[in-house]
């Protein structure tokens, strides 16, 4: 099975032309079993898992989520989390200087 690439974005630099996203943030809280809110810093986005198996983090973790991304009728963005990595040992605040000096760039 091959992905299309997925673009990194911080959830407020993502935008309506965005199809495959992947986001690295903290898990805010879980919303159901299949559901969890995960916040960067800068904005928060609803994450689905219907299609991970076997997830194991729980709040405050750091993690990478690769998804497809959707806009709700509300205008609520939602990740379809395909893939999820555990980032706890991540220095977050790097990644984000260098997520910034990238994004110059681009």
């Amino acid at each position: 099975m091959s992905f299309p690439y997925a673009k990194q974005r911080m959830i407020k630099d993502i935008s309506i032309d965005d199809e495959r996203i992947q986001v690295t943030g903290y898990i805010k809280s879980r919303i159901s079993d299949n559901q969890i809110i995960l916040h960067d810093k800068t904005s928060e986005i609803n994450v689905n898992l219907i299609s991970v198996d076997d997830f194991k983090f729980k709040e405050n973790d750091l993690i990478n989520v690769i998804g497809d991304l959707e806009f709700q009728s509300s205008g609520e963005k939602l990740i379809i989390a395909d893939i999820v990595q555990d980032m706890n040992k991540l220095n977050f605040e790097y990644y984000q200087k260098l997520y910034q000096i990238k994004k110059e760039f681009d």
